[in-house]
């Protein structure tokens, strides 16, 4: 069987050009939001899982481009399958840059003295806020995110990190998922948790691996 082909001028590709309508508009969407969202550009780069990501979705995409024509499938049935990665890379990876979610809790009643405080920084994100590390009468600890605004992304995770300037959750312990971009929350540190400052209270992109924003606590 002959491999379908379009000749544009002198140029001759190797697929229908109906096989490449998904391939440039995922591709001009992609360049756009990265435009708009250079933090987010900078994450992806320094991040291993979503360079994986990318290409695997690039590979289906582009691979479908090529095989399907070539099995007798048509215009709708390739842009069907094509259209599938591209809208799980939309819902995992930027449906959620447009997600607000603001949650305010109120400081914990029985919150005794700050053990620690300093201002949210965002890692290659816009963010702000302040961050509190409250010890309660009986010893224990609990993290207070107040005012924050932190650009929103996916799966967002909280960690309390030994040490200053820490950009890794290693070494650290889970907190809890960031309930909400915006607003002010409490995060439980649990007992046994060695919390004497400085320790980093880190805000951790799990889905990609890259930082999002920290803060030093003194």
């Amino acid at each position: 069987m002959t491999s379908p082909r379009t000749r544009l001028g002198p140029l001759v590709l190797p697929v229908p050009a109906y096989a490449l309508v998904v391939p440039v508009l995922a591709g001009l969407g992609g360049a756009a939001f990265l435009a708009w969202r250079p933090g987010v550009a900078r994450s992806m780069l320094a991040s291993p899982q979503a360079a994986g990501f990318t290409a695997a979705v690039g590979a289906i995409v582009l691979g479908s481009a090529w095989l399907l024509p070539r099995l007798g499938r048509g215009p709708l049935l390739t842009a069907s399958v094509q259209a599938v990665p591209v809208a799980l890379a939309f819902v995992l990876t930027v449906l959620p840059a447009f997600r607000q979610v603001t949650v305010v809790e109120t400081a914990p009643a029985a919150a005794g003295t700050a053990a620690g405080a300093a201002e949210l920084v965002g890692i290659d994100h816009r963010a702000s806020g302040r961050v509190l590390l409250l010890q309660d009468p009986d010893g224990s600890y609990v993290v207070r995110l107040q005012g924050i605004d932190i650009e929103p992304g996916p799966d967002y995770q909280v960690h309390l990190v030994p040490g200053a300037g820490r950009e890794d959750p290693d070494g650290g312990v889970h907190l809890d998922r960031l309930r909400g971009n915006r607003g002010s929350q409490n995060y439980e540190v649990p007992a046994g948790t060695a919390a004497d400052p400085p320790v980093t209270l880190l805000v951790w992109c799990r889905a990609f691996a890259v930082p999002i924003a920290a803060a030093t606590l003194r």
